[in-house]
């Protein structure tokens, strides 16, 4: 036999159980990098470029702003990894007689070398909150693991991922190669 208490009862618990507020698609926001020990510009100007291409009016301090972005930053070592010395590329001279013509070409030839360099843990957390309240609109974290001699930008790669489909919420921590 079906009653209407459980439906009245779940209607009532409804308002409990409804989302956040939706995330912005647009407005002024700050970048908060606070406690970031090294590269905190670099991570906050990462956040900012990829909140300005997401459409977002970028104002320095956190109090002119109607939204705020805060960062934390975590680098990990767990552990080494061997990587090949890096070569040089060709190099054209001029030749090696005082009043001579001509020229060299000099060209590096790997050395199959290798040394220990440190593989780091990357993680960057992204939280939204409007200004002046402590409700979180939105939440996501990006991960890396990358050795230290690699070339190229962690802090737009972690930030990118993570901005990517903004304002769909990530259900977990996105990997970034």
């Amino acid at each position: 036999m079906f009653t209407r208490w459980p439906i009245i009862a779940l209607m009532a618990l409804a308002p409990a159980l409804s989302l956040a507020a939706t995330p912005p698609s647009e407005g002024t926001m700050a970048v908060d990098a606070k406690e970031i020990d090294a590269g905190q510009d670099l991570f906050r100007d990462a956040a900012a470029s990829a909140l300005a291409d997401k459409g977002f009016t970028l104002l320095d301090g956190a109090g002119h702003a109607a939204f705020r972005m805060e960062l934390a930053v975590s680098v990990t070592e767990v552990g080494t990894v061997d990587a090949k010395v890096a070569t040089t590329g060709p190099k054209v001279q001029n030749g090696g007689l005082m009043n001579g013509v001509g020229s060299a070409v000099k060209i590096a030839v790997p050395t199959g070398k290798s040394r220990n360099v440190a593989l780091e843990r990357t993680q960057l957390d992204m939280t939204l909150r409007k200004r002046g309240e402590t409700d979180i609109l939105w939440r996501g974290s990006a991960v890396t693991v990358r050795n230290s001699a690699t070339p190229g930008n962690i802090a737009a790669d972690l930030s990118n991922a993570l901005l990517r489909q903004y304002p769909v919420q990530s259900e977990g921590v996105i990997g970034v190669p």
